[in-house]
């Protein structure tokens, strides 16, 4: 059984061009080992952290929409932990379509 789900990361704000590039690829490749396909992304750019995340009070938000079987989003949970550019990370249950914009690009446009 799968399932839609999305999540939304936080990143470094820091991190140099190859350094993004190096911690997309991984991301990528990580749902490649795991025959998932990533439907949706989207990149909202640098943005003000509420509190302070690890002395950053700036973070870089990437999103992301996949459709998975439910054990999926627990590999995913174990694989951001232990990834050092990640801030924080939410991975979620979606009730909307796979390629579906949100309401944040919406904002931002």
């Amino acid at each position: 059984m799968s399932s839609i789900y999305e999540t939304t990361i936080i990143v470094k704000p820091d991190l140099a061009n190859d350094q993004l590039k190096s911690l997309n690829t991984s991301i990528d490749h990580f749902f490649s080992d795991n025959n998932v396909t990533i439907a949706y992304k989207e990149d909202w750019g640098i943005k003000n952290l509420k509190t302070s995340i690890n002395n950053y009070s700036k973070g870089s938000f990437k999103f992301m929409r996949f459709n998975s079987k439910t054990d999926f989003p627990k590999k995913l949970d174990v694989f951001l932990k232990f990834n050092t550019d990640c801030l924080r990370f939410l991975i979620t249950k979606s009730n909307n379509g796979l390629d579906e914009v949100t309401p944040q690009m919406n904002k931002d446009s």
